[in-house]
């Protein structure tokens, strides 16, 4: 299996454990991989009333630092950039909505997995 194709798998699994992980704590599922032309999120979920936007991002090691701190300025803006075109789309704007982002360091399960709720607002223009 190329290298491409394991880092692809790899992160699969952790979008299924961060979606698991929600699930376990009352969040619904809406959306997984939400494409457009401004990019990609992860996983779009309900929590409540408010619509989560959610970022994970998986590391097998600290090789690469802490995958929380990889959820730049710039990925940030492209997230938010992302979100309201979901928004837009499905007619959303009157909805309350966050950006959750979900670390998780390691394999197997052993790894940990980490929740940031409210991790950045919508950017602002700069």
């Amino acid at each position: 299996m190329a290298i491409g194709d394991r880092r692809r798998l790899f992160g699969q699994h952790g979008e299924q454990r961060a979606a698991q992980f929600l699930r376990n704590l009352g969040y619904v599922i809406v959306e997984r991989n939400y494409r457009c032309p401004r990019g990609e999120i992860d996983l779009v979920a309900q929590d409540k009333e408010t619509l989560v936007f959610v970022e994970v991002r998986t590391h097998r090691s600290r090789e690469f630092g802490n995958p929380l701190a990889s959820v730049n300025k710039r990925k940030q803006r492209q997230i938010a950039m992302t979100a309201l075109h979901y928004l837009s789309r499905f007619q959303l704007h009157d909805h309350a909505a966050r950006f959750d982002v979900i670390g998780i360091m390691g394999e197997g399960d052993t790894a940990q997995l980490t929740h940031v709720k409210a991790a950045f607002e919508f950017p602002t223009a700069r």
